[in-house]
């Protein structure tokens, strides 16, 4: 038996395939050791680490009360929030358009038709296969529902921009370029024409954040923060070699001494959500129900799995375990820590952190934010693109990394606040559990750069992501295993 391990070929210390080849593996056991060798274990590097409280604390729902709480707030303190900034970046962009001055018109219902202006307000996007309540109604009928769509944009959508005042139809070529989606705050240009609608010409975003600066490194050798998403443990298709490979990897005992130097490196792993399986249909699901109630059968050993893959991997290195779509704790964003009563064995460890989902958190001066990917798989639903580094961009220039929400992605009721608004510009944007890796260094006009990441899921695609400290480089490493 063999298995073997592959990274990307512009990695710069691992530019080759990894053999590690058991098939005489009881001859090597038995053979004769030479007496002068010797080996001297790798000391991990070690990075200062930093939860960003003031950003991290919104997300803990210390009290949770749904009683009589709309949703109505919380847009209402997006827009009155990202008012100002897309102000100041409009009188910026439209001073001066062909000799003329475009005029700033504070409330929609306000708007003169024929006159050039400019607005801000928040984007809604009507769209044909919008989830609907009545889906939801039928279900409880027991009447046969639509099945769910991957992309809810269709030919006949409109979109409108409204504020506290009302809302009016926007038109022009422009608005199907720049891919908005419902929840944005946005400034329009343009003229109202008799038909009531606001014929747009340009569109301002309140653009990036200034951002703090980089502390640079003067140590020779880089260190580097691993990316993990999507391990589905529980699924009975991933094979329990590949768990073992990168459990092995990442603990620094997976392949020979340079290998094993260079995973020394890793002074951080973030699980970015999904670490469990969904529950999947059994045969006893179809059976009829006695009384009315469901027959539920629990397993927990997906979950005593996980906290013996977590503890043998916090032996080693820290880590950070954020929530997910499948992980058993709330589905609505924010998430809220996996309990850590789950991991009795990983819990005991000081360098086991279970955190939120998004997560704030500073590591040697580089500022990273991360997100398990339900924010972005929501964006897509809007658009016929499927580029999904450039929309995660857009939610740079949007400084909202979840605007879908609570339209078509369920998120808390707050009253006096969004915690989803971008409050500091980071250095790295993870969102997990995407189709496939992809990077890109976003530049800002004040000099901002952020290195944007989409982490595969690892129970696809046998891929975790590596970032360089020192530089903001990613590097992919497939696991690849061969019986």
């Amino acid at each position: 038996m063999s298995r073997e391990y592959e990274t990307s070929s512009t990695f710069p210390t691992m530019e080759r395939f990894f053999n590690i080849d058991f098939s005489n593996s009881a001859e090597t056991l038995l053979s004769k050791k030479d007496p002068e060798a010797s080996f001297t274990p790798f000391n991990r590097q070690d990075a200062t680490y930093t939860s960003k409280v003031e950003l991290n604390d919104p997300y803990l729902l210390k009290k949770r009360a749904y009683n009589n709480q709309q949703y109505a707030s919380i847009y209402y303190t997006r827009l009155q929030t990202l008012r100002k900034p897309i102000l100041e970046a409009a009188k910026v962009r439209w001073d001066r358009l062909d000799g003329k001055k475009p005029r700033y018109i504070s409330k929609v219902l306000d708007i003169k038709e024929g006159e050039l202006c400019y607005v801000i307000g928040t984007i809604y996007v009507e769209m044909e296969y919008k989830p609907n309540i009545l889906d939801d109604v039928t279900k409880e009928h027991w009447v046969v529902a639509p099945p769910p769509r991957e992309k809810y944009i269709g030919g006949n959508d409109s979109i409108v921009l409204e504020d506290e005042s009302g809302r009016i139809n926007l038109n022009g070529n422009i608005l199907r370029s720049e891919k908005l989606v419902t929840g944005t705050v946005v400034g329009v240009l343009g003229i109202e024409r008799t038909s009531g609608e606001l014929d747009i010409v340009d569109i301002c975003y309140p653009n990036m954040l200034p951002q703090e600066p980089r502390m640079q490194s003067t140590n020779t050798e880089s260190k580097y923060v691993a990316l993990v998403s999507g391990l589905d443990i529980g699924d009975n298709k991933i094979p329990p070699l590949g768990l073992e490979m990168l459990q092995e990897y990442l603990s620094g005992e997976l392949g020979g001494f340079d290998e094993q130097s260079f995973s020394s490196n890793i002074v951080r792993v973030v699980f970015a959500g999904n670490v469990l399986s969904k529950i999947h249909s059994t045969e006893n699901e179809k059976k009829p129900k006695r009384f009315g109630h469901e027959q539920i059968t629990y397993d927990d050993k997906p979950i005593s799995d996980l906290d013996e893959f977590l503890h043998d991997i916090c032996q080693s290195v820290d880590i950070d375990l954020m929530s997910g779509e499948n992980d058993p704790t709330n589905t609505s964003l924010p998430q809220q820590p996996i309990l850590p009563s789950l991991f009795p064995k990983a819990q005991r460890m000081s360098s086991f952190n279970n955190v939120t989902n998004p997560h704030w958190f500073k590591l040697d001066g580089t500022t990273f934010l991360a997100t398990s990917g339900q924010t972005l798989d929501d964006i897509m639903k809007y658009t016929l693109d499927d580029e999904r580094i450039d929309m995660a961009i857009k939610t740079l220039l949007w400084r909202h990394i979840a605007p879908t929400a609570p339209d078509t992605l369920w998120c808390y009721p707050f009253q006096d606040n969004d915690p989803f608004i971008m409050k500091e510009c980071p250095h790295v944007y993870i969102i997990g559990n995407q189709p496939e890796f992809s990077n890109q260094l976003v530049e800002g006009p004040d000099g901002q750069q952020i290195r944007v990441v989409l982490v595969p899921k690892f129970s696809e695609t046998s891929t975790i992501v590596l970032v360089n400290l020192n530089t903001l480089e990613c590097h992919p490493i497939s696991f690849n295993v061969e019986l």
